[in-house]
């Protein structure tokens, strides 16, 4: 999906902290709204996951909330010994033996109902891209994961996620990974 650059004019980008007063907000998913309303804020707190809000003057359009992830890479997460190996293959040759492979996870991500299908999500997935390339310049992250929703699965596939294997197909959420490996020139130390 190409996005339109007119959707940025606007939007004030922050991150949500104790006491700032969330404008009205509903993506049509009761889980996501009472997350953004009623948890967001003691998960900050408790530094379980940070918050942010994308929003014009009257609404929330749309949040995302990321967290530290370590991805486990382990055999029996996988249906086969060939997908096993297929994964520690994005992996540079020394570090395949590693056990769990730093990460940044997508806790939430929603998009308000009145601004679905504008390329907000998009956007959003790019700039959690950057964050994590400009996180690697003091903190190791190789892997942005989401546990997409079944709704959400096609989306996550067409910016670049791929499944992690098929032990969880059928399941609510689905593990989904995107190597930042793809987005970072490797001549850059």
């Amino acid at each position: 999906m190409e996005v339109d650059s007119n959707i940025l004019q606007g939007l004030n980008f922050l991150r949500l902290k104790k006491g700032y007063h969330i404008k009205p907000f509903d993506c049509e998913d009761n889980d996501l709204n009472e997350f953004l309303f009623e948890k967001a804020i003691p998960y900050r707190k408790e530094m379980l996951a940070t918050t942010f809000l994308i929003e014009n003057k009257e609404r929330t359009l749309g949040y995302y909330s990321l967290l530290s992830d370590s991805f486990r890479v382990e055999e029996t997460l996988f249906t086969s010994k060939n997908q096993y190996n297929k994964f520690k293959k994005i992996l540079p040759h020394p570090k395949r033996y590693l056990k769990s492979i730093p990460s940044v996870k997508i806790g939430r991500l929603a998009i308000d109902k009145s601004f679905k299908g504008k390329g907000l999500g998009r956007i959003i997935i790019d700039t959690i891209i950057n964050y994590c390339i400009e996180l690697n310049e003091d903190q190791a992250c190789r892997l942005v994961t989401v546990d997409a929703y079944a709704q959400a699965v096609s989306f996550y596939q067409k910016i670049g996620f791929e499944f992690l294997s098929n032990l969880d197909e059928g399941e609510a959420t689905r593990l989904m990974f995107l190597d930042l490996a793809t987005f970072i020139d490797n001549n850059r130390i």
